[in-house]
């Protein structure tokens, strides 16, 4: 009898101890999550019409005051921004800015809602967020219950959504290389003739030759350093928008040179003659117009 009292203690008093070691993991779910980006998810579109989605995890529910912290694990750079990418002002929840891998941004919702949020640098990039009242979280069958419902109303949640990000995600679909960012917020869509003569010539041209993919992959670690601020300012400012755009003009009508190179030597050579004109239009004549200016007010 002594034994087998002492084997039901022994056995509680385990039982016991793994409730306690469970408990506070699971309820940490709800108060701290962590979402990163798929590996290799920044480098091409594909993983938003995969079932995970191009996050880790993709839609989350959480409660007011929740901690949620994104991490960018991929080797390649991110920004998590509130809203899709067809928004006029996206961010208005949040908009972590330019993340270099390794670096993290934390939100902690205060409403309740539903907050779809989307990556600048790869816009084919989107996830959902559901932001519930805070309440107390007991750890139970009814809890697993209606998370399983919660899951159901997630999914029905974004059926309207999916078909936008489905026409996004056929707009995306044979990119091999981040946004234009600057000059889809100067002329206002994705789709905008210029902004796909830059897309056309980066995947037809550059992307086909060893040279033209050396110099995308040093452009890129520049040009991503201070594009997402442009951008930014564009969409604040309607008037520095249009300043943006008018400077844009000269160099797409150079660059519509590159639509004729088909071979390494060609995109080697009028990519030089490229980048020359361009350095002669937005640095060479200014400096000259200055020159002469600072003669005549010395004549």
């Amino acid at each position: 009898m002594k034994t087998k009292a002492i084997s039901s203690i022994f056995l509680l008093f385990t039982i016991t101890l793994g409730m306690i070691s469970i408990a506070p993991s699971a309820f940490a779910d709800h108060h701290e999550i962590t979402i990163t980006p798929i590996s290799g998810s920044g480098l091409d579109s594909g993983c938003e019409r995969t079932e995970e989605g191009c996050y880790n995890p993709n839609n989350v529910t959480v409660y007011v005051g929740s901690v949620i912290i994104f991490s960018n694990t991929d080797t390649a750079p991110h920004t998590f921004t509130s809203g899709v990418p067809s928004d006029d002002v996206p961010g208005n929840e949040f908009n972590s800015s330019f993340l270099s891998p390794g670096d993290s941004y934390e939100w902690t919702p205060e409403n309740v809602g539903e907050f779809p949020y989307f990556d600048m640098i790869h816009p084919w990039m989107q996830g959902l967020i559901i932001v519930q009242e805070s309440k107390e979280q007991a750890h139970s069958e009814a809890v697993v219950e209606e998370a399983v419902v919660e899951e159901a109303v997630v999914e029905e949640a974004v059926v309207e959504e999916a078909v936008v990000e489905e026409a996004v995600a056929t707009q995306e679909s044979e990119k091999k290389g981040g946004g234009c960012l600057i000059a889809t917020a100067a002329y206002g869509s994705e789709m905008a003739p210029q902004v796909q003569l830059l897309r056309e010539i980066r995947d037809n041209q550059l992307m086909n030759t060893e040279s033209g993919k050396s110099f995308m992959s040093g452009f890129n670690d520049l040009y991503y350093s201070f594009s997402p601020t442009i951008a930014d300012m564009q969409r604040e400012s309607p008037m520095f928008k249009e300043i943006v755009k008018v400077g844009l003009t000269p160099m797409l009508s150079s660059l519509a040179i590159m639509e004729n190179a088909e071979s390494e030597s060609e995109v080697l050579g009028l990519g030089l003659s490229v980048i020359a004109l361009n350095l002669g239009m937005y640095i060479g004549l200014p400096a000259f117009g200055i020159v002469k200016f600072i003669q005549l007010r010395k004549n």
